[in-house]
């Protein structure tokens, strides 16, 4: 990731910006919160029916302002009146049925929220992801951006589903338990409350350690994705050159990271329980001291005793949540990294819809660096509607980088790319390149059916043009034989095709868009002579009357292009004919020669 482009985010600010996603759920979580500080409010009932149920056996009394059968005392649990008896008996249960009523519409409606954010966030995160230019992409590894989708997000649900139910109950727990101690015995609860800050102290430098060993594993697995990604990608190369236990290898040394980090983790969280617990038992002591030597009654020091116990329950619950925030927020900070990183390519503010044919298309002293290196140098170039432009050189000579201004994959960094005089930045992006169509010399196709991939981007086309666009592309007689025809899902990026089947399907894809501009990327290089044939065939029928760029390879398959441009280290050496190129005894000549004597070798 680009550190010019990111805006290191703050910690309170990050979980901030998780509010935009809250807010359209609002509602749901308002009566998520109002169950848990009734949740609360039932603790404190509980407890109080507890101390009142225990004082009826040890022969107690409470203050209920003389209503008949609750202020009498008892010696023993046979003596308790049939009032009191049968109050005891449906108090409890009923307390503990709203509790639980409570507990569970209160953690629905919360964690239904929370998850619903992560599953927002993760959407929002995909979508731009989608949005930003190719360079982006150049820039960054596909392990590290699916690890950040998946990964990092599935930090945000972890904690959502432990985290954000008990940040919302807990507290009216907690504040249940502490009025309820106070009622019982203010002088016991000072006692109680002196242990409770101590608690948080070692619990916050343990967090800390966890977050910074969080933020290693979830680099460690980004690392580990990647190499599963190129590894299993790669596959054939892998074992072409006998490479699978060095591979293994390399997988294991993140993989070992990765283990490493997750133990870091467990020991600071496994360290933070017994903490709390004796820390907590040391107040329980002392409330058991204070109450030896001042005479508490018995049935008060068990009830104070449960709202104690009851009051740590929470405490070490939120405690938890400090470390699982921690844990998360390498990963939230990660996934606002890639949302931080502003769209270069994106419509401009008066952008207007490119509607009109095209007429004309012109480079304007183009310059393009990337990463301050220059690819593209000066570059001035007027194409008309219906020519063919070719663009040869050797590699790195700039000729993908040119074409690919014209869509807006990338932006020019001086000059202007204009097309029928306006410049291409001052159309909208989504009907700039609805004209233009692209067949690339890396075949991309997805693992879905072959007439899916044909009309990718056209989900409505009709199977008839389908097939007509299949036909063109040399492509329809051996889709007929493959299992389910047109149905036959082809596998990831195509695999269950061979590369001139795969080509051939992508150029059907071009032919159905029909685009009044056409880029072909070297589009004939994976295929067979005699596919190669057919196609090209196919392709100069549908170059009529259409704006044509051509990168080639091969240069016997452009000697047909009205203009040949020749590049050279991002700077255009050349331009003419066919013919006339030759004549000049220049860089294009020497290329054709070379390739000529390799042919006749």
């Amino acid at each position: 990731m680009k550190k010019d482009e990111v805006n290191p985010p703050i910690l309170p600010g990050v979980y901030k910006r998780l509010l935009v996603f809250v807010r359209p759920y609002t509602a749901r979580l308002t009566v998520g919160i109002i169950c848990g500080a009734f949740y609360g409010a039932a603790t404190f009932g509980m407890l109080i029916a507890l101390q009142w149920a225990l004082g009826g056996i040890s022969g107690e009394s409470m203050d209920f302002k003389g209503i008949p059968g609750l202020s009498e005392s008892e010696g023993n649990a046979s003596d308790i009146g049939l009032t009191r008896l049968i109050l005891t008996v449906l108090i409890l249960p009923l307390v503990t049925i709203i509790q639980g009523a409570l507990f569970f519409a209160g953690k629905y409606l919360v964690e239904w929220v929370g998850n619903r954010v992560v599953a927002d966030l993760r959407l929002h995160l995909f979508e731009h992801i989608h949005v930003l230019p190719m360079q982006f992409f150049s820039e960054n590894r596909v392990g590290d951006l699916i690890s950040r989708i998946t990964n990092d997000t599935n930090l945000l649900t972890q904690l959502v589903s432990n985290v954000i139910g008990n940040v919302i109950r807990e507290p009216f727990t907690l504040i249940g338990c502490i009025v309820a101690m106070v009622v019982l015995d203010w002088r016991l609860s000072v006692i109680a409350l002196v242990v409770f800050p101590v608690v948080i102290l070692p619990v916050a430098l343990l967090g800390r350690r966890i977050r910074k060993a969080s933020k290693t594993g979830q680099e460690s697995r980004a690392d580990m994705l990647s190499v599963v990604q190129e590894s299993v990608g790669g596959a054939l190369v892998v074992k072409a050159f006998q490479m699978e236990q060095e591979e293994a290898s390399r997988f294991n040394q993140f993989n070992r990271r990765v283990f490493k980090s997750q133990m870091r983790q467990t020991r600071a969280r496994s360290m933070g329980d017994p903490i709390v617990i004796f820390l907590s038992s040391i107040g329980l002591s002392g409330v058991v001291l204070y109450a030896f030597f001042n005479d508490i009654s018995l049935a008060l020091l068990i009830a104070f005793a449960a709202a104690m116990i009851q009051m740590y329950k929470p405490a070490k619950k939120l405690s938890q949540i400090h470390m699982r925030v921690q844990k998360a927020t390498p990963g939230i900070e990660r996934v606002f990294e890639v949302l931080d990183i502003v769209n270069k390519v994106d419509d401009a503010p008066d952008a207007v819809q490119l509607a009109d044919s095209v007429q004309t298309v012109s480079f304007r002293h183009v310059s393009f660096a990337y990463d301050e290196k220059k690819i593209l140098d000066d570059i001035n170039l007027d194409v008309k509607s219906g020519q063919c432009i070719a663009f040869v050189g050797s590699s790195g000579a700039g000729k993908t980088t040119l074409v690919n201004l014209l869509p807006r994959f990338f932006d020019v960094t001086e000059g202007a790319l204009m097309l029928n005089g306006k410049d291409v930045r001052n159309y909208t992006v989504h009907s700039l390149r609805a004209q233009i169509g692209v067949v690339t010399q890396d075949t991309v196709l997805f693992n879905r059916s072959v007439a899916d991939n044909i009309s990718y981007g056209f989900g409505d086309a009709s199977r008839e043009l389908i097939e007509d666009a299949a036909r063109r592309a040399n492509a329809h007689d051996f889709i007929l034989e493959l299992e389910n025809g047109y149905d036959t899902v082809i596998g990831e990026r195509g695999s269950l095709l061979s590369g001139g089947m795969a080509q051939r399907v992508a150029i059907a894809r071009a032919l159905l868009k029909n685009p009044p501009i056409l880029i072909l990327d070297e589009a004939t290089s994976a295929l067979d002579t005699e596919s190669e044939r057919l196609v090209q065939g196919a392709l100069d029928e549908l170059m009529k009357d259409r704006t044509v760029f051509v990168i080639a390879h091969r240069l016997s398959t452009i000697a047909h292009a009205d203009a040949i441009i020749v590049m050279d280290q991002g700077k255009i050496v050349e331009r003419g004919t066919h013919d006339e190129l030759l004549k000049q005894d220049g860089r294009y000549k020497y290329l054709y020669d070379i390739q000529f004597s390799a042919a006749t070798a």
